[in-house]
């Protein structure tokens, strides 16, 4: 139980996926160059940060939620290395998730579950070139495996954040 919003945001930045290795990628029958991985790497810190985005808003408070956002995104500073995505920063990787939140908001507002939002990022990375066009339904499996919604969750409902 995290009882400070930096703890809170250090037990979920532990609980998001990082860098994603080619070999992990070849694992679910992904041939991409690194610059690819870089980019389904990014889409990947993208969906991670929408479904902890939902879970802070529909779990605590207002302020509470923004705290934790806020710690979560220093740690993400923090630790951008882990990323594997330097060359990009990441505040223009953090804006771009937050603008495609919207996106995502309306898919889940039309009764979409995360399967749908991951399919739709499945098919942005097709559409820019980043996947072949056959490649959607690996890169869907790999977002179930490895972006963990539910974790997400669990953990934000086990917060006891302390008044500050």
């Amino acid at each position: 139980m995290a009882h400070a919003p930096r703890e809170a945001a250090e037990s979920l930045y532990s609980a998001m996926p990082h860098a994603l290795s080619l070999e992990l990628l070849r694992e679910y029958g992904l041939e991409v160059s690194p610059e690819q991985a870089r980019h389904i790497t990014q889409e990947t810190l993208s969906l991670s940060l929408y479904w902890i985005h939902t879970a802070l808003q529909s779990t605590l408070k207002a302020g509470d939620a923004e705290h934790v956002a806020t710690e979560l995104a220093q740690r993400i500073q923090l630790g951008w290395s882990d990323f594997g995505i330097e060359d990009l920063g990441h505040a223009a990787v953090l804006d771009e998730a937050k603008h495609r939140r919207a996106g995502y908001d309306q898919i889940v507002q039309e009764g979409g579950s995360p399967i749908a939002v991951f399919g739709e990022s499945a098919a942005a990375l097709e559409f820019s070139g980043t996947i072949e066009a056959g490649d959607r339904q690996k890169v869907l499996a790999l977002f179930i495996d490895t972006i963990p919604v539910d974790t997400f969750g669990e953990l934000v409902a086990g917060f006891e954040l302390a008044s500050s």
